[in-house]
Protein backbone atom coordinates (compact mmCIF):
# COMPACT_ATOMS: atom_id res chain seq x y z
CA UNK A 1 0.00 0.00 0.00
CA UNK A 2 1.40 3.39 -0.99
CA UNK A 3 1.75 6.43 1.25
CA UNK A 4 -1.30 8.34 2.36
CA UNK A 5 -1.93 11.05 -0.22
CA UNK A 6 -5.01 12.79 1.17
CA UNK A 7 -6.71 13.33 4.50
CA UNK A 8 -10.46 12.77 4.85
CA UNK A 9 -11.95 14.86 7.66
CA UNK A 10 -15.46 15.11 9.09
CA UNK A 11 -16.76 17.62 11.64
CA UNK A 12 -20.06 17.17 13.49
CA UNK A 13 -21.86 18.72 16.43
CA UNK A 14 -23.07 15.47 17.99
CA UNK A 15 -25.82 16.94 20.24
CA UNK A 16 -24.66 15.00 23.28
CA UNK A 17 -27.13 12.49 24.68
CA UNK A 18 -30.21 14.34 23.47
CA UNK A 19 -33.04 12.64 21.60
CA UNK A 20 -32.96 8.99 20.56
CA UNK A 21 -29.23 8.79 21.10
CA UNK A 22 -28.74 5.08 20.36
CA UNK A 23 -30.42 5.34 16.97
CA UNK A 24 -28.68 8.63 16.24
CA UNK A 25 -25.27 7.10 16.91
CA UNK A 26 -26.07 4.11 14.72
CA UNK A 27 -27.05 6.44 11.85
CA UNK A 28 -23.86 8.47 12.31
CA UNK A 29 -21.74 5.32 12.46
CA UNK A 30 -23.05 3.98 9.15
CA UNK A 31 -22.53 7.30 7.36
CA UNK A 32 -19.02 7.79 8.73
CA UNK A 33 -18.01 4.29 7.67
CA UNK A 34 -19.26 4.97 4.13
CA UNK A 35 -17.15 8.14 3.96
CA UNK A 36 -13.97 6.28 5.06
CA UNK A 37 -13.05 9.14 7.38
CA UNK A 38 -9.46 9.45 8.65
CA UNK A 39 -10.12 12.08 11.32
CA UNK A 40 -13.37 12.91 13.08
CA UNK A 41 -13.87 16.20 14.94
CA UNK A 42 -16.81 16.29 17.33
CA UNK A 43 -18.50 18.98 19.38
CA UNK A 44 -21.07 18.45 22.13
CA UNK A 45 -19.63 14.98 22.66
CA UNK A 46 -20.35 13.52 26.09
CA UNK A 47 -18.55 11.07 28.32
CA UNK A 48 -21.11 9.69 30.76
CA UNK A 49 -20.85 10.06 34.49
CA UNK A 50 -19.62 6.84 36.17
CA UNK A 51 -23.13 6.13 37.48
CA UNK A 52 -24.87 6.78 34.15
CA UNK A 53 -26.03 4.03 31.82
CA UNK A 54 -25.22 5.98 28.66
CA UNK A 55 -23.10 5.86 25.54
CA UNK A 56 -19.49 7.02 25.84
CA UNK A 57 -19.67 8.82 22.53
CA UNK A 58 -15.96 9.43 21.95
CA UNK A 59 -15.13 5.78 22.67
CA UNK A 60 -17.99 4.67 20.40
CA UNK A 61 -16.56 6.53 17.42
CA UNK A 62 -12.99 5.54 18.25
CA UNK A 63 -14.17 1.97 17.75
CA UNK A 64 -15.75 2.96 14.42
CA UNK A 65 -12.49 4.46 13.14
CA UNK A 66 -10.14 2.11 14.96
CA UNK A 67 -8.51 5.25 16.32
CA UNK A 68 -7.52 7.19 19.42
CA UNK A 69 -9.57 9.74 21.37
CA UNK A 70 -8.41 13.25 22.27
CA UNK A 71 -10.93 15.14 24.41
CA UNK A 72 -11.29 18.45 26.23
CA UNK A 73 -14.24 19.01 28.55
CA UNK A 74 -15.85 22.43 28.51
CA UNK A 75 -18.13 21.50 31.41
CA UNK A 76 -16.48 18.74 33.46
CA UNK A 77 -18.89 19.20 36.38
CA UNK A 78 -22.11 18.35 34.54
CA UNK A 79 -24.19 15.81 36.45
CA UNK A 80 -24.65 13.87 33.20
CA UNK A 81 -20.88 13.58 32.69
CA UNK A 82 -18.27 15.80 31.03
CA UNK A 83 -19.23 17.37 27.71
CA UNK A 84 -16.84 18.99 25.29
CA UNK A 85 -14.89 18.66 22.05
CA UNK A 86 -13.12 15.57 20.73
CA UNK A 87 -10.81 14.62 17.89
CA UNK A 88 -10.65 10.96 16.91
CA UNK A 89 -7.92 9.86 14.51
CA UNK A 90 -7.19 6.52 12.90
CA UNK A 91 -3.71 7.92 12.16
CA UNK A 92 -1.07 8.35 14.87
CA UNK A 93 -1.95 11.44 16.90
CA UNK A 94 -1.10 13.26 20.10
CA UNK A 95 -2.75 16.09 21.98
CA UNK A 96 -0.97 19.41 21.55
CA UNK A 97 -3.09 21.34 24.01
CA UNK A 98 -6.39 23.07 24.64
CA UNK A 99 -7.45 26.60 25.45
CA UNK A 100 -10.51 28.06 27.12
CA UNK A 101 -12.00 30.82 25.01
CA UNK A 102 -13.55 34.13 26.08
CA UNK A 103 -17.03 33.05 27.12
CA UNK A 104 -20.15 34.48 28.74
CA UNK A 105 -20.90 33.40 32.32
CA UNK A 106 -22.28 29.89 32.51
CA UNK A 107 -21.42 29.03 28.89
CA UNK A 108 -17.77 27.90 28.79
CA UNK A 109 -16.14 27.34 25.39
CA UNK A 110 -12.80 25.78 24.41
CA UNK A 111 -10.63 24.66 21.51
CA UNK A 112 -8.58 21.48 21.23
CA UNK A 113 -5.47 20.92 19.07
CA UNK A 114 -4.09 17.53 18.03
CA UNK A 115 -1.01 16.68 15.98
CA UNK A 116 -1.78 14.17 13.21
CA UNK A 117 1.15 12.18 11.82
CA UNK A 118 0.80 11.16 8.19
CA UNK A 119 3.25 9.36 5.93
CA UNK A 120 4.28 12.70 4.41
CA UNK A 121 4.49 14.92 7.49
CA UNK A 122 2.57 16.25 10.47
CA UNK A 123 -0.27 18.72 10.74
CA UNK A 124 -2.27 20.35 13.50
CA UNK A 125 -6.01 19.79 13.56
CA UNK A 126 -8.06 22.06 15.80
CA UNK A 127 -11.72 21.79 16.73
CA UNK A 128 -13.92 24.24 18.60
CA UNK A 129 -17.51 25.18 19.40
CA UNK A 130 -18.41 28.86 19.73
CA UNK A 131 -21.24 30.52 21.65
CA UNK A 132 -24.62 29.88 20.07
CA UNK A 133 -26.85 32.83 21.03
CA UNK A 134 -27.98 34.81 18.00
CA UNK A 135 -27.00 38.11 19.65
CA UNK A 136 -23.59 36.83 20.79
CA UNK A 137 -21.65 38.14 17.76
CA UNK A 138 -19.23 40.20 19.91
CA UNK A 139 -18.32 37.11 21.95
CA UNK A 140 -17.84 34.99 18.81
CA UNK A 141 -15.56 37.66 17.38
CA UNK A 142 -13.37 37.49 20.48
CA UNK A 143 -13.47 33.69 20.32
CA UNK A 144 -12.28 33.42 16.70
CA UNK A 145 -9.37 35.76 17.40
CA UNK A 146 -8.39 33.51 20.32
CA UNK A 147 -8.84 30.34 18.24
CA UNK A 148 -6.68 31.71 15.42
CA UNK A 149 -3.96 32.73 17.90
CA UNK A 150 -4.10 29.25 19.47
CA UNK A 151 -3.85 27.57 16.06
CA UNK A 152 -0.84 29.64 15.03
CA UNK A 153 1.31 28.37 17.88
CA UNK A 154 0.66 24.75 16.87
CA UNK A 155 1.63 24.91 13.18
CA UNK A 156 3.39 21.83 11.83
CA UNK A 157 4.83 20.65 8.48
CA UNK A 158 1.53 20.59 6.56
CA UNK A 159 -1.25 23.22 6.48
CA UNK A 160 -3.31 23.24 9.65
CA UNK A 161 -7.01 22.31 9.65
CA UNK A 162 -9.59 24.16 11.77
CA UNK A 163 -12.99 22.56 12.34
CA UNK A 164 -16.08 23.02 14.38
CA UNK A 165 -19.47 24.49 15.09
CA UNK A 166 -18.89 28.24 14.83
CA UNK A 167 -22.54 29.23 15.26
CA UNK A 168 -21.90 31.96 12.70
CA UNK A 169 -22.80 32.28 9.02
CA UNK A 170 -20.27 32.99 6.26
CA UNK A 171 -21.32 36.66 6.09
CA UNK A 172 -20.69 37.26 9.81
CA UNK A 173 -17.59 39.18 10.88
CA UNK A 174 -16.38 36.12 12.80
CA UNK A 175 -16.19 34.03 9.63
CA UNK A 176 -15.11 36.98 7.49
CA UNK A 177 -12.17 37.37 9.88
CA UNK A 178 -11.16 33.74 9.53
CA UNK A 179 -11.34 33.92 5.74
CA UNK A 180 -9.26 37.09 5.49
CA UNK A 181 -12.04 39.54 4.63
CA UNK A 182 -12.00 41.70 7.76
CA UNK A 183 -9.79 42.44 10.76
CA UNK A 184 -10.78 42.01 14.41
CA UNK A 185 -8.98 43.50 17.41
CA UNK A 186 -6.29 44.75 15.02
CA UNK A 187 -5.57 41.18 13.90
CA UNK A 188 -5.91 39.44 10.54
CA UNK A 189 -6.22 35.76 9.62
CA UNK A 190 -6.53 33.64 6.52
CA UNK A 191 -8.15 30.22 6.43
CA UNK A 192 -9.74 28.61 3.37
CA UNK A 193 -13.39 27.60 3.73
CA UNK A 194 -13.39 24.12 2.19
CA UNK A 195 -17.09 24.01 1.36
CA UNK A 196 -17.11 27.34 -0.46
CA UNK A 197 -14.03 26.28 -2.44
CA UNK A 198 -15.96 23.39 -3.97
CA UNK A 199 -19.50 24.85 -3.88
CA UNK A 200 -19.13 28.65 -4.21
CA UNK A 201 -22.80 29.18 -5.08
CA UNK A 202 -24.48 26.66 -2.77
CA UNK A 203 -26.09 27.37 0.59
CA UNK A 204 -24.67 24.31 2.35
CA UNK A 205 -26.94 24.67 5.36
CA UNK A 206 -25.84 22.62 8.35
CA UNK A 207 -28.53 24.02 10.67
CA UNK A 208 -31.42 23.19 8.41
CA UNK A 209 -35.21 23.31 8.53
CA UNK A 210 -35.05 20.01 6.64
CA UNK A 211 -33.82 18.34 9.85
CA UNK A 212 -36.72 17.61 12.24
CA UNK A 213 -34.34 17.70 15.22
CA UNK A 214 -33.60 21.42 14.74
CA UNK A 215 -35.38 23.55 17.34
CA UNK A 216 -37.78 26.15 15.99
CA UNK A 217 -36.75 29.06 18.23
CA UNK A 218 -33.20 29.26 16.79
CA UNK A 219 -33.10 30.73 13.29
CA UNK A 220 -32.81 27.91 10.78
CA UNK A 221 -31.27 27.47 7.32
CA UNK A 222 -27.75 28.64 8.14
CA UNK A 223 -24.30 27.28 7.35
CA UNK A 224 -22.59 27.36 10.73
CA UNK A 225 -20.34 24.27 10.73
CA UNK A 226 -17.01 24.53 8.91
CA UNK A 227 -13.76 22.86 7.94
CA UNK A 228 -11.08 25.47 7.25
CA UNK A 229 -7.58 24.84 5.93
CA UNK A 230 -4.59 27.15 6.37
CA UNK A 231 -2.98 28.65 3.23
CA UNK A 232 -1.95 26.09 0.63
CA UNK A 233 1.73 25.44 0.05
CA UNK A 234 3.31 26.62 -3.20
CA UNK A 235 3.48 22.99 -4.32
CA UNK A 236 -0.22 22.39 -3.71
CA UNK A 237 -0.02 20.68 -0.33
CA UNK A 238 -3.27 21.43 1.44
CA UNK A 239 -5.37 21.75 -1.72
CA UNK A 240 -9.08 21.14 -1.13
CA UNK A 241 -10.06 18.19 -3.33
CA UNK A 242 -13.60 17.64 -2.07
CA UNK A 243 -16.00 19.17 0.42
CA UNK A 244 -19.69 18.63 1.08
CA UNK A 245 -22.45 18.61 3.65
CA UNK A 246 -22.74 15.09 5.08
CA UNK A 247 -24.88 13.09 7.52
CA UNK A 248 -27.84 15.06 6.17
CA UNK A 249 -30.15 12.09 5.74
CA UNK A 250 -31.86 9.87 8.34
CA UNK A 251 -30.48 6.44 9.10
CA UNK A 252 -32.28 3.17 8.48
CA UNK A 253 -34.39 3.78 11.59
CA UNK A 254 -35.61 7.12 10.19
CA UNK A 255 -33.66 9.11 12.80
CA UNK A 256 -31.16 11.82 11.85
CA UNK A 257 -27.66 11.52 13.38
CA UNK A 258 -27.81 14.96 15.07
CA UNK A 259 -29.59 18.30 15.09
CA UNK A 260 -26.68 19.52 12.93
CA UNK A 261 -25.56 18.21 9.58
CA UNK A 262 -21.86 17.40 9.27
CA UNK A 263 -19.20 18.77 6.92
CA UNK A 264 -16.77 16.49 5.09
CA UNK A 265 -13.58 17.51 3.29
CA UNK A 266 -10.73 15.72 1.55
CA UNK A 267 -7.41 17.58 1.58
CA UNK A 268 -4.24 16.93 -0.41
CA UNK A 269 -1.16 16.07 1.65
CA UNK A 270 1.28 15.83 -1.27
CA UNK A 271 2.11 18.18 -4.15
CA UNK A 272 -1.01 18.53 -6.23
CA UNK A 273 0.71 17.72 -9.53
CA UNK A 274 1.45 14.25 -8.16
CA UNK A 275 -2.26 13.70 -7.51
CA UNK A 276 -3.61 14.75 -10.89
Amino acid sequence: MGPLRTLRVLTLNLWGHEGDVARRMAAARAAIQRLAVDVLALQEVRSPAPSAQAIDQAAYFAEVLGGTVHFVAVDPTSTDGPIGNAIISRLPARTLGSVHLPSPPGDPRAALAVEITTSVGTLALITTHLSWELDAAPIRERQVVAVDRFARIHRRDLPSILTGDFNASPDSDAIRFLTGRTALEGCGAYWRDTFSRIHPHDDGYTWSARNPLVVRHVERNRRIDFIFVAPMGRDGRGAVLDARVALDQPGESGVYPSDHFAVFAEIALEPIDELL
